[in-house]
């Protein structure tokens, strides 16, 4: 392993786009001495930088699985860093996968920025383990749609019994159609008869994307 390699996947760890980052941060956990002080460094770049800093930290931390550091990251979070830093911080733990990460998830989708609160939303659903997504059921009346639309995914994903009333609202009513198709979805993988009305009725939906998925939801119904 030569010293310009490291150099180079280091600055590889500012880059501006996301999945460059993430990749530089696989290569850093597959080689476990460097993993551990690049840790300590993004750590106190967690404590003390800017928004920036804290965004490529994050992301660095999830990109490693740094399940103990989710108490550094909640502190990162809890400073007030930008919207941009929070949405990293959500992701991390989202990455990390840790149960232990809800309380941090939790803060994520009471968000003010909309933006945190989509990638809350995404990182509850693909956290290993979730036992279900009650918290994620008052979402589905959240005033942006991307919001909205992630947790129809969600509280299908998750099987949330108590947000199958809003998702029939939201597949026959919502302004939006990429929130109309994931609440048809979502009925789908609940499977509760009592959806039937719904998803007939959204099987005449204007989008012939909606309507293809609730006509297979309504067949999946039990």
């Amino acid at each position: 392993m030569c010293s310009e390699c490291i150099d180079v996947m280091t600055n590889l760890l500012d880059h501006s786009r996301y999945e460059v980052r993430e990749a530089a941060g696989w290569w850093f956990a597959k080689r476990p001495s460097l993993r551990l002080m690049m840790i300590d460094q993004m750590v106190s770049d967690l404590g003390s930088g800017t928004g920036v800093s804290v965004r490529n930290a994050a992301d660095f931390l999830g990109s490693v699985r740094a399940v103990d550091k989710l108490g550094a990251l909640t502190a990162a979070y809890d400073r007030g860093v930008s919207a941009e830093a929070r949405l990293a911080i959500v992701r991390a733990a989202g990455e990390i996968g840790s149960r232990s990460g809800n309380a941090l998830l939790l803060k994520g989708l009471a968000d003010a920025d909309a933006g945190v609160r989509t990638m809350a939303v995404a990182s509850w659903r693909d956290m290993s383990g979730q036992a279900g997504a009650a918290s994620v059921v008052a979402l589905l009346s959240d005033t942006d749609a991307g919001v909205r639309a992630q947790a129809a995914a969600t509280v299908g994903g998750l099987r949330e019994l108590s947000g199958r009333a809003r998702l029939e609202t939201l597949v026959v009513s919502d302004a939006e159609a990429t929130v109309r198709r994931n609440a048809a979805w979502a009925l789908g993988e609940l499977g509760q008869k009592e959806s039937a009305a719904a998803l007939d009725a959204a099987s005449g939906d204007a989008s012939p994307l909606v309507r293809g998925v609730a006509k297979a939801a309504r067949r999946s119904l039990r």
